[in-house]
């Protein structure tokens, strides 16, 4: 890049911080507010705690995996953990928690800002029989008046009447009942009815159960709440509720089998006692006290037998009941009630499975719907473990089927083989048989019975409570720190955007600096913003006020313009991008501030089309360069002389239909090079270049050029043209003045510049502003 572009580039710090500084006002103003607005939504915004409990889950398989697939991660937690941490947001302990806490019922303190929650330091508690939706939409007014009585408000404090505590009341609220619940006051107290549904759904939606690491079983338990207390008490109650409910699911399991056990005890027993009163009735009626030896050894084989037969037969009606429980659509209602007495361990420990299977599908059909994963995944897991059951039942039956027909046939052979003891003893032993099976039953059911007792009595719950439900000692919402340093953010960026917004949005030429980076022109000369008051259009040339300082700057510079040194005068061109930039302004007061040093100065009027250099100076001349151009005049009738001496006119004359063409013939060229022998400057005040081409016909007869932009009115754009019109090299010298500078609004000076640097520093200005301005440094 060459110098231009690296001035362009680089970024100008003290520049910016003054752009921003001007408007110090406008940043202390959106602090102020922003910092206001902070405060007050602190004031008006509830302070919300967090509260948070924590609860191990004893999960006995987990870590039963392989070491090398919890290495890589395949199993992520265990699935168990996951279905509690349902059942703990699961709508039926919500349910539970909300009716018991009566969460429905909101007691509020109103005050200047916001309401305050009072929860159990409210003095009234309200128990609602049946509300109607007017209730839900609008709260409820209660003034205690003393120990007895109490004044019923509506939503617009409206009396509604006095009633005495405990009394049940009808309104357009519903019926509920109002009691006394301590003395704090006789303050008003605001009560809020919410849907039984409504808060529920609140507490599914606020209540958060997270896995504290993925490699423990722990379940992190929060709640904000505004009262830490009521936070407390919730999650305490939830807690309860599913402590309460995983003690009772594990219970039914032992209860059922203890129903069928003592079912089974009933019919055994009164089958014993009539076996019993028939080995009675025999022995008393065949008279026997004692047996033979052969009698006794083949009892002793009858009794092996049939002790053998009887095992076979429970284990078959074990298995029959296992498999109805098998068949059956899965409730966990339905748990098999032998399964304490199923002998082999692979099917004990598929239907154990099973249970647990039907256990948690029954906890998570509670809190999900029947698309969830978990609920799918158990779904297929029970298919899965009854086939297992079902073809285990099968071979198991198979088998005792056939031992059964074995033991049979020894019975067979050993009756067979009693029939030649004596008919007495032979039917003696039968009798005995039979109260020898009954017995052997019934001692294997007491024994089922007694081992389910105990392990009914030993059932503890799968969880642990960690901590208990504790509260932040600071609100965790609304942070004052980051609101207050958001405010402050907003309050400095806000202006500052609106700032860098509006100059991004400006498209006039705002500094010195801009033009000199993006026409790489220097800036010639600066002509300061006049006082809208002053309609003048002479500058004081003899004055020592900033912008007569101004054009005397420039009017020393142009002693250093390259010009050949022909005797001949020299030829200025004033031009700018479009109207309203100060063309003839600035062609007056130089060729004004150029006279003061006695020199000729002659200002033509070129501006055929819009002229108004002659009303400037309020000169109606009779002949003009039209008439000139036009064969109507010669070049001794068309100099005008003016009020300041050394300074003459040449007017426009008619405004004609063709400018462009009577500029660009012979006859201009020949008039200035007359006038050029007798005056020592030529001022050439033409239109502006951007908008018609009379400029660039006259660019060959002048010296140098002077392009007028003006601050805050010349388009951006316009400078492009400028550098093509520079890079062109259609004029020998093309030069820019920076017309009408407020420097009060300028990026480049800042604020205060003009007064400062004008009048202050050396010396401008008459002597009692010079006297002010001391006073104000001093």
């Amino acid at each position: 890049m060459d110098f231009r572009q690296q001035e362009e580039a680089a970024f100008d710090l003290k520049a910016t911080i003054l752009q921003y500084l001007r408007h110090w006002l406008w940043f202390v103003i959106a602090l102020l507010l922003c910092l206001g607005a902070a405060w007050l939504y602190l004031k008006r915004a509830t302070p919300m705690y967090q509260v948070s409990a924590s609860i191990l889950i004893k999960d006995e398989k987990k870590g039963a995996s392989n070491e090398m697939l919890k290495d890589l991660d395949l199993f992520a937690g265990s699935k168990l953990v996951d279905n509690e941490a349902e059942v703990l947001k699961s709508r039926m302990l919500m349910e539970m928690v909300v009716d018991e806490l009566n969460l429905t019922v909101s007691y509020y303190s109103e005050d200047r800002f916001r309401d305050y929650e009072l929860y159990s330091e409210s003095p009234v508690r309200v128990t609602a029989n049946q509300l109607q939706g007017f209730a839900y939409e609008n709260p409820l007014y209660i003034h205690p008046l003393g120990e007895q009585k109490f004044e019923l408000l509506d939503e617009n404090r409206h009396l509604l009447g006095t009633f005495l505590y405990t009394q049940s009341i009808k309104s357009k609220y519903g019926t509920f009942r109002v009691f006394k619940q301590q003395d704090t006051g006789d303050d008003l107290v605001k009560v809020q009815f919410s849907s039984r549904d409504r808060m529920i759904d609140q507490l599914l939606r606020d209540v958060n159960v997270s896995l504290l690491n993925k490699n423990s079983t722990v379940l992190s338990i929060s709640y904000q709440s505004a009262v830490p207390e009521k936070g407390k008490a919730i999650l305490s109650k939830l807690l309860d509720v599913y402590t309460f409910t995983s003690l009772e699911d594990k219970n039914r399991e032992a209860t059922n089998t203890l129903r069928f056990i003592e079912e089974r005890l009933k019919l055994v027993t009164g089958e014993l006692s009539d076996v019993e009163k028939d080995v009675e009735r025999y022995k008393t009626s065949a008279g026997i006290t004692d047996l033979s030896a052969e009698s006794n050894l083949f009892l002793e084989k009858v009794k092996d037998n049939d002790s053998k037969l009887s095992e076979v037969d429970i284990q078959i009606k074990v298995l029959e009941g296992v498999e109805r429980y098998v068949n059956s659509e899965g409730a966990a209602s339905n748990v098999a009630p032998a399964t304490l007495m199923v002998t082999d361990p692979v099917l004990t420990s598929y239907i154990e499975n099973l249970s647990q299977l039907e256990l948690q599908k029954e906890k998570i059909s509670r809190g999900a719907r029947s698309s969830n994963p978990f609920l799918e995944t158990i779904n297929t897991q029970i298919a899965n473990t009854k086939q297992a059951i079902r073809e285990n039942l099968s071979n198991q039956k198979r088998s005792l089927t056939i031992t059964r027909t074995a033991l049979q046939g020894n019975n067979s052979r050993l009756e067979g083989a009693i029939r030649s003891i004596p008919r007495k003893e032979r039917e003696y032993v039968g009798v005995q048989r039979q109260q020898n099976i009954k017995e052997n039953l019934y001692l294997i059911l007491l024994q089922k019975r007694e081992e389910t007792a105990l392990s009914y009595a030993s059932t503890v719950t799968d969880s642990r409570i960690v901590d208990v439900p504790n509260s932040t000692s600071l609100p965790v919402s609304p942070k004052k720190n980051i609101i207050y340093l958001a405010a402050l953010i907003l309050g400095i960026f806000l202006p500052a955007g609106y700032i860098y917004g509006r100059e991004m949005l400006i498209d006039t030429v705002q500094s010195k600096k801009e033009i000199e980076a993006k026409t790489g022109l220097a800036v010639f000369g600066e002509i300061a913003l006049r006082d809208r008051k002053d309609k003048s259009n002479f500058i004081d040339a003899k004055g020592r006020d900033f912008i007569a300082e101004q054009f005397r700057t420039i009017r020393t510079n142009l002693q250093y313009l390259n010009k050949e040194d022909n005797g001949k005068a020299t030829t200025i061109l004033l031009t700018s991008s479009m109207s309203g930039e100060g063309k003839t302004f600035v062609a007056l007061n130089l060729a004004a501030s150029i006279g003061m040093l006695g020199k000729k100065v002659l200002m033509m009027e070129l501006d055929l089309r819009k002229p108004k250099l002659s009303e400037y100076m309020n000169i109606k001349p009779k002949k003009g360069i039209t008439h000139y151009l036009t064969g109507q005049a010669e070049e001794d009738e068309l100099i005008t002389a003016t009020v300041i001496e050394s300074m003459y006119l040449i007017s426009s004359g008619p405004i004609p239909p063709n400018p462009s063409e009577l500029l660009a013939g012979d006859k201009i060229q020949k008039l200035i090079e007359v006038y050029q022998r007798s005056f020592d400057y030529i001022i050439l005040d033409m239109p502006p270049i951007g908008l018609v081409s009379d400029a660039s016909l006259l660019a060959p007869l002048a010296d140098t050029c002077f392009y007028l932009i003006r601050h805050e009115v010349t388009p951006r754009n316009h400078l492009n043209f400028l550098k093509d019109l520079s890079k062109s090299k259609r004029f020998k010298s093309i030069n820019v003045i920076f017309n009408g500078v407020n420097y009060k609004n300028s990026r480049e000076y800042g604020y205060g510049y003009g007064s400062y640097y004008g009048y202050g520093t050396y010396g401008y200005g008459d002597e009692k502003k010079r006297k002010g301005l001391f006073s104000r440094r001093k």
